[in-house]
């Protein structure tokens, strides 16, 4: 017997609600040679017809594993180069009875005419459609089934699920994997778009904000999930275009960001019940629970690409909130408001005077939010800039949250050498990373304010000496100091304080240190004490920005001599801005201690 090797994709993703729910057809019920239909639209705001003839029925125990193997064909699949992106969700109805939803496509067939496709059965969507009136959720999907006899005739052997393409398929196995989703983004550019994609590295050497992230989040991971792979660009939505009804076969979206910039993924409605909205067939991100924005979308067309053909469209208005993203599907309900944090970004380019604001609502997912965040804050200042290249910036930004104490507010002023534009919003992202997954409280985000002043110059003040008025001091004893200072290819400054030696310290020496920004906890202190959500704002808003010349003054803790080496410990400090300038290098002084 012949034996072939089968390779399935699970199909990407991708308000006003027409319809009430149709008869449906059990799996049960299901038989190979059955012939129906299924809706989607192709290109424009017209629902196309397509055929489908039944091959075969997956029915395994349980239902998360079950599919209705199709052959998919007519004007509609041909126009679409097959069985596209964001034609999931396509609903299928067999003898007039709805079936399920269209969820994956065959990424080669003997008849390219008639792809091959998978339909998910309408009873494990359901389960779904449940969930967002207020059931259960589902369970995850097994990794491997027994195979039904009708493949078995057409030579497969085996039903195997996994995470990615296998290097080298074995004969005779039908593989069945999460398809690379398009995701539509409007309003962004390609860099953005890159890191969206790939993720972003929060740690910033030195800066007390890295020892606040979990160690999982160091790095923000890219946008991923079974219904994500690649992103498109396409013309960003002003949230008032109408767009079709939420109707069977209807185009809908499930926003992650709605304003000036928007993003998330295009899909087909697969049932609408009074307010609820069934859609996709398979997951988004397969976060569970959810509160996304279920909008209106448009397809512009079907594009038929060499790896495989999607639908180009873009998101249009907010309808309602998508509750769930399971296995099985996504679903929502029109006419709910979901939760969002509302991102405002001003940035000024001081060398050309002109600026730019962007506004944009962000659905509030934990994993996404801080990356959402960036990329929009960075779209803003690339906007701003028209470049790429160095300078300096002064970023104020201010998080407000339900759960917050108070507003977080900072202040901190950045420069780069080759690109400013990735710092205007890299600790405001940094802190909101933080405060959702501080170990206290729920911040409840609500809104992230950000104001930034970029000048293409570098404007840095170096350290250049430490000098004291004694070689060697008392307790009791006012030491004077004087800081030097060269500003970048300026003129040379001074800055003079003084300190009190304690009467009752106990040391050898002193060390009077001169640095910029802040500085890391030495050997011979605590870290700080972080106890409750207000002092994780408290501590986070006393961080010296980089504009701070800090002149400080340590002592030697007794535990030196056991330790066999120095280890050291604040006992005061006096700090001054230099003023939108970053301070660089230190000095230090060792000042001997006489004990009478």
């Amino acid at each position: 017997m012949r034996t072939l090797a089968v390779i399935f994709l699970i199909g990407l993703l991708g308000g006003q609600v027409a319809g009430a729910p149709p008869e449906i057809i059990p799996l049960s019920q299901i038989q190979a040679g059955m012939k129906g239909w299924g809706l989607t639209v192709v290109a424009g705001d017209e629902v196309s017809r397509f055929e489908v003839e039944v091959i075969g029925v997956i029915d395994e125990p349980g239902e998360q594993n079950d599919f209705v193997v199709v052959r998919a064909f007519g004007e509609a699949i041909e126009r679409s180069g097959g069985i596209s992106q964001g034609m999931s969700g396509s609903p299928v109805y067999l003898e007039g009875k709805l079936a399920g939803a269209l969820s994956r496509a065959a990424m080669w067939s003997a008849e390219p005419d008639r792809p091959l496709g998978l339909v998910t059965p309408i009873k494990a969507m359901l389960k779904v459609l449940a969930e967002v009136k207020g059931k259960g959720p589902e369970a995850p999907p097994q990794e491997e089934i027994p195979v039904p006899k009708e493949l078995r005739k057409m030579g497969v052997l085996r039903l195997r699920f996994c995470a990615s393409p296998p290097g080298t398929p074995e004969p005779g196995t039908l593989y069945s994997w999460p398809l690379s989703t398009p995701v539509v983004a409007g309003g962004l550019s390609p860099r953005a778009l890159s890191i969206l994609a790939e993720g972003l590295e929060l740690q910033l050497q030195g800066n007390p904000l890295g020892s606040l992230l979990p160690p999982w989040r160091a790095r923000l991971p890219g946008l991923s999930g079974p219904g994500v792979g690649r992103i498109v660009q396409a013309p960003s939505s002003t949230g008032s275009e109408g767009g079709l009804p939420f109707s069977p076969g209807a185009p809908v979206g499930v926003g992650l960001l709605s304003g000036d910039v928007s993003l998330g993924a295009l899909g087909t409605v697969t049932l609408v019940d009074e307010e609820a909205v069934l859609a996709f067939g398979h997951p988004f991100l397969f976060s569970g629970p959810t509160d996304y924005f279920l909008t209106s979308a448009h397809v512009f067309d079907t594009v038929a690409a060499l790896d495989a053909p999607y639908k180009l469209g873009s998101l249009g208005e907010v309808r309602g909130a998508v509750l769930a993203d399971r296995w099985a599907g996504i679903g929502g309900l029109a006419g709910r408001s979901p939760s969002v944090v509302r991102l405002n970004f001003s940035v000024w380019d001081e060398a050309r005077g002109e600026g730019t604001q962007l506004s944009a609502d962000m659905v509030r997912e934990a994993r996404y939010s801080a990356l959402l965040a960036y990329v929009t804050g960075l779209e803003a200042t690339d906007r701003a800039l028209d470049r790429i290249g160095p300078g300096t910036v002064s970023v104020r930004y201010r998080i407000h949250g339900q759960g917050l104490p108070r507003p977080l507010e900072r202040h901190n002023v950045f420069l780069s050498t080759e690109d400013i534009a990735v710092y205007v919003p890299w600790e405001a992202a940094v802190v909101a990373d933080i405060l959702e997954y501080n170990e206290f409280a729920d911040p409840g985000l609500l809104e992230i304010d950000l104001d930034a002043t970029v000048s293409d110059e570098l404007a840095a003040v170096r350290i250049l000496d430490l000098v004291v008025d004694k070689e060697a001091c008392s307790p009791g004893d006012v030491v004077r100091f004087i800081v030097f200072l060269q500003d970048w290819r300026g003129e040379q400054t001074s800055w003079s304080g003084e300190f009190l030696i304690p009467q009752d310290l106990d040391t050898p020496y002193v060390e009077l240190r001169a640095y910029g920004g802040p500085r890391e906890v030495e050997k011979g202190e605590q870290a700080p004490v972080i106890d409750s959500l207000e002092a994780l704002v408290d501590y986070i808003e006393g961080i010296p920005s980089y504009d701070t010349l800090t002149v400080e003054l340590f002592a030697l803790d007794p535990i030196s001599e056991l330790m066999g080496q120095p280890w050291l410990y604040g006992v005061s400090e006096v700090s001054v801005s230099v003023g939108r300038a970053v301070v660089y290098d230190q000095v230090s002084l060792i000042i001997p201690v006489r004990r009478e």
